[in-house]
């Protein structure tokens, strides 16, 4: 007999995940193995879960047999198992939770209940209306799901009344599983059958279009989807039907797959000349390569100075070993010019895989990826994921980014997980960006990661760039030949940074939201036929509205943070909650004194884009934020339109700010650069000055070169003149002394605790609970109760209806720690917190 130990993929309650002992009955003997999707009994209800072990023994005297195989092939690789659960036990999370996530939705089917009537109603039973509509619909249907029942009902609270009516014995309720929601697609086909007489078994069919369907397919020469015939031809199904009775088509079922790249043609391209710094940095890398050992890689080089070809030389080499890759970028909005760069260099072997993607595009990205038929993975956090085998290099792209860490359960980090894979699978890692994180940066100057420097802005090259000049019709640009580099690398450097001092502007009667400065730097561009890029990283038209008269301000009832104005983009203008979605009508006049004085006030890109049109009415305009771009189709289409010259300024939140190549903008304007400098957060002056020095990244990387103007009520700060100067390693020396002086990472390792109730006292009386325990654990460690901060309310103390309090807690080992002591139900655990808002 065959046993299993099996994960069942639903919640279990607190506390580790266990596990739990089935044997195979016959049938599925020798079909079933370690990653292999399975439905079980579990007490009275059946489960779906994932084979983890195959121990020769059970644990246990008397075990269940296994009920089904739900696919065929295991659904998870062994070492995704180990992946989830070094994450479960990184993250303080369920296994179940972190398995769950690997997978694309629709793979497993969810938990439902059948209800049906026990028997005929008492003529007297007294049932509300909606207990009434529900006991009609079951005796009128029969037995239905819950799944069923909520499209009949799909705003009604059916399910409490539901229970009511088991509770008193009118309805039972039975366990079932929904079957998975995800399947391949399968079109219909229709093909013409040989051998018959055309002539004879058409008579009688006057309309011309059967002999037009018949040519067209034997012009094809085998089975052609359906769809694509009605297209060709104009006839409908009774028409092939008509042709099926005589027996001159045939109908079959084909599978095909989704592919989110289908329609995008992608020109080949080849290596390019490397430069002194990219050959040895590549040296290093292939070396690590060659010998198929894990090793780890910090890319630390100044924005244009060519990761993505070390990038796409480091594929290459993984690719003709017959190993795979995955390459993660930060943002869907970075996704589409990545799949372009490594599309067009390894053509058919690359795909994507992010959110935003349908959920059958999705599935069959993951199934294909599963079959081993493709070789390269794009995208976000998820694509860490796809199940490649055998994975030999991961790259982590603007590896600073804080959208790689998981802001839900489980809170992990990306770029740790891949570190944690690389090491499972052999892999190498490289880790880019032109502002890397403290964290990884220190840990380069202790010899964990190996660091590799590329200090010079490498553009171009000679042919690239005279095509260009041909196209744009510059006569001459600022390229350099480096003098000990290849002959056709040219080279620019980092473009000049001004900052303007923006209470000067204001002491010399300038109230405009544009300096002088940066006025007169797009004027010229403009003129010239260049672009310009205009950051600001507020989305909405303005963020607040504020009565003079009283002092009002409109805020969101379920967040208690000021509501942003939106003026376009939606049906009306409103109101709208960037953090839970609520919206509601602008208020005038003031809903609490009734004066008319009440205004929209501050700054978003949708209103700094109408002051842009209003100062400069004669150019060309695109916005994107996430109110242009919800989808990644929206993305591309931005992206395409301004980098084909189809708009001259571009404004824009820090969807801008990153690894985009924009060869025309020559101008860069930051609006503010203060927006979040001055948040109570430790890492508030590195957030600044990595998305300052990403945006200035942005000017002069094409023909003309560039500059940055940068705008600022703090010109004096720390973070704004390592900007100014594009001076990383003096803004790390000095970030890194005030942390090691605070105690805060990458000295330290942290870990937030946050409680959210509806009920603000019993979030309090929690909060302060679980402080006071975590204090007598660090007293029972011998370790000093000032290493934890709180509970205090988090700065956004209110969020989607619910009040918030955290803890933080120091300690070498966070992780190890929080489970000694138990946490109770309700607490997000975020170990090694990119944020403490």
């Amino acid at each position: 007999m065959e046993f299993v130990r099996v994960v069942v993929l639903s919640p279990l309650g607190p506390g580790p995940t266990p596990t739990f002992d089935y044997h195979l009955p016959e049938p599925l003997e020798g079909r079933v193995e370690i990653g292999s999707l399975v439905q079980v009994p579990f007490g009275p209800r059946p489960l779906y879960g994932v084979v983890v072990e195959r121990p020769p023994v059970p644990a246990v005297e008397e075990t269940r047999p296994v009920t089904a195989l739900v696919d065929p092939r295991p659904v998870f690789l062994p070492v995704q198992i180990e992946l989830a659960r070094w994450i479960a036990d990184q993250t303080l999370s369920p296994l179940h939770e972190c398995l769950l996530m690997m997978l694309p939705p629709g793979v497993v089917g969810l938990t439902d209940s059948r209800l049906e009537l026990t028997g005929d109603l008492p003529p007297d039973v007294r049932l509300s209306p909606l207990e009434r509509h529900l006991v009609d619909l079951l005796r009128r249907r029969g037995p239905l799901t819950g799944a069923q029942i909520d499209r009949v009902f799909p705003h009604s609270d059916w399910r409490a009344a539901a229970d009511r009516l088991v509770r008193r014995r009118i309805l039972t309720r039975t366990p079932v599983l929904a079957p998975p929601r995800a399947r391949p697609l399968q079109v219909t086909t229709v093909r013409l059958l040989p051998g018959t007489d055309t002539t004879e078994a058409l008579k009688g069919l006057r309309a011309p279009v059967y002999r037009v369907v018949l040519d067209f397919l034997r012009a094809e020469g085998g089975p052609v989807d359906v769809s694509w015939v009605y297209a060709q031809t104009g006839c409908t199904r009774q028409h092939l039907d008509q042709l099926r009775r005589r027996g001159l088509v045939a109908f079959d079922l084909e599978e095909r797959w989704r592919d989110p790249l289908e329609g995008r043609v992608f020109l080949p391209t080849e290596p390019l000349p490397l430069t002194p710094d990219q050959q040895a940095a590549w040296e290093k890398l292939q070396q690590a390569i060659s010998h198929r050992r894990s090793a780890i890689f910090l890319l630390y080089g100044v924005t244009g100075s060519g990761k993505t070809e070390l990038y796409l030389r480091a594929v290459g080499e993984i690719l003709a070993q017959g190993r795979k890759a995955i390459v993660l970028v930060p943002e869907i909005s970075l996704t589409p010019q990545t799949v372009a760069r490594f599309a067009a260099r390894f053509p058919g072997r690359v795909t994507v895989l992010h959110s935003r993607m349908r959920e059958g595009e999705r599935y069959d990205v993951w199934r294909r990826a599963r079959a081993g038929l493709v070789d390269v993975v794009i995208g976000p956090r998820s694509a860490l994921f796809a199940p490649l085998d055998p994975l030999g290099l991961i790259i982590v792209d603007e590896e600073h980014d804080p959208s790689y860490k998981q802001a839900s359960r489980p809170a992990f980090h990306a770029r740790e997980a891949a570190l944690e894979l690389a090491r499972q699978t052999g892999a190498v890692v490289i880790l880019g960006s032109a502002t890397p994180s403290l964290e990884s940066y220190l840990r380069a100057q202790r010899g964990e990661f190996r660091l590799l420097v590329l200090g010079h802005r490498i553009l171009g090259h000679r042919q690239r760039l005279a095509d260009l000049q041909a196209i744009y019709g510059v006569p001459q640009t600022r390229y350099q030949t480096l003098a000990d580099g290849p002959s056709e690398a040219r080279y620019l450097d980092l473009p000049p940074v001004q900052v303007v001092d923006m209470r000067a502007e204001l002491r010399a009667g300038n109230r405009s939201i544009f300096s002088q400065a940066l006025q007169r730097s797009v004027d010229e561009a403009l003129a010239r036929g260049e672009q310009v890029i205009l950051f600001l990283n507020r989305r909405g038209t303005a963020t607040h509205v504020f009565c003079r008269s009283c002092g009002y301000v409109a805020r969101c009832p379920r967040c208690d943070v000021p509501l942003t104005f939106h003026e376009t983009g939606y049906a009306t203008p409103l109101l709208l909650c960037h953090h839970c979605g609520h919206r509601e009508p602008r208020a005038e006049p003031c809903p609490r004194c009734d004066s008319p004085a009440i205004r929209p006030f501050g700054l978003g890109t949708a209103g700094l884009e109408a002051a842009v049109r209003e100062r400069w009415p004669a150019a060309r305009v695109l916005r994107w934020d996430q109110d242009t771009a919800r989808t990644a189709q929206a993305h591309w289409n931005i992206l395409q339109m301004f980098s084909d010259g189809q708009a001259d300024i571009l404004v824009g939140t820090q969807m801008i700010a990153k690894g985009l190549d924009l060869p025309l903008v020559t101008v860069v304007g930051v609006i503010s650069a203060d927006t979040a400098l001055h948040l109570p957060d430790f890492r508030a002056a590195e957030r600044t000055f990595q998305l300052l020095e990403q945006v200035a990244g942005r000017a002069g990387r094409g023909l003309m070169g560039g500059r940055v103007v940068l705008q600022t009520y703090h010109p004096e700060h720390y973070a704004i003149t390592a900007v100014e100067h594009h001076d990383y390693l003096g803004f790390v020396q000095r970030e890194l002394h005030f942390r090691r002086e605070a105690g805060y990472p990458p000295y330290v390792r942290l870990a937030r605790l946050i409680y959210r109730h509806t009920d603000a006292r019993r979030a309090e009386v929690m909060a302060r609970d679980l402080g006071e325990r975590l204090r007598d654990a660090l007293r029972q460690a011998g370790l000093p109760t000032t290493d934890l901060i709180g509970p205090v309310p988090c700065f956004f103390a209110r969020r989607r209806g619910t009040y918030r309090w955290q803890i933080v807690l120091r300690h070498p080992d966070p992780s190890a720690f929080l489970r000694s002591v138990p946490i109770p139900q309700g607490w997000l655990v975020d170990v090694d917190p990119v944020d403490l808002l």
